[in-house]
């Protein structure tokens, strides 16, 4: 009789165990899975931005499909692009616009004006008051602001070593940008008409690359920079 008790008790006491096992099974959470954090994605607008020093308050950048379009297409036309061995001298990244030579630097250059509407056709960065990158977009006239509500287009070009490293060519073309991103205007200045704007300015940057034939195939890095001025309040 003692035995069948012992029995039955130790009987309940497993069943208690199980119960009590199979219960905590049922309320344990499952640990979380840790999220790793995306690893950005980088690109030659976001590098050029970077290495902007007092002109990044004044732009947003960001790659651009159409640009990179733009720039192949024009790049496509120097043709058998052919450079002497001391084009360089000590100068490896250098403006290009539709005066450069030897002349196929001058086609990129106007095939690329053509292809994205840029206001300064020549491609000329600062040249004078009114025919450069800065004068463009600040619609400078003779020296004087004549700011309206259009939307304007600028482009630089430059021709690039091959050797030189791509983020260091575009640390570069930042360093020379940086003082006419700088003094792009919020708002107008205007001094002929009585009226006042506010611009917003985005900026794109496309690296297309180009074998030089008579070089051992040398190649080089055309770095295309577009900046627009879109008019936010009219």
């Amino acid at each position: 009789m003692k035995l069948k008790k012992l029995m039955a008790l130790a009987m309940s006491g497993v069943l208690a165990v199980s119960m009590f096992a199979g219960c905590s099974t049922v309320s344990e959470k499952p640990e979380n899975p840790t999220d790793e954090p995306d690893t950005p994605v980088s690109n030659y607008s976001t590098t050029f931005w970077n290495n902007l020093d007092e002109g990044q308050k004044n732009i947003t950048c960001a790659d651009s499909a159409e640009l990179t379009a733009a720039l192949t297409t024009a790049v496509g036309r120097a043709g058998a692009l052919t450079i002497s061995g001391n084009y360089w001298g000590t100068d490896f990244i250098r403006p290009v616009s539709i005066y450069s030579r030897p002349a196929s630097l001058a086609s990129v250059a106007s095939k690329l004006a053509e292809l994205t509407g840029a206001d300064n056709e020549e491609l000329f960065i600062t040249f004078g008051n009114d025919m450069g990158m800065e004068s463009t977009l600040n619609q400078v006239v003779n020296g004087e602001y004549a700011q309206t509500d259009d939307d304007i287009t600028a482009v630089a070009l430059f021709i690039v070593d091959g050797t030189i490293d791509v983020d260091q060519a575009l640390e570069d073309v930042a360093e020379r940008l940086d003082e006419v991103i700088r003094d792009l205007q919020p708002t107008s200045q205007n001094s002929i008409y009585n009226v006042a704007y506010e611009y917003k300015y985005t900026g794109a940057v496309s690296v297309v690359s180009k074998s030089i034939d008579n070089l051992d195939g040398m190649k080089v890095n055309f770095i295309a920079v577009q900046i627009d001025r879109t008019t936010v309040q009219r």
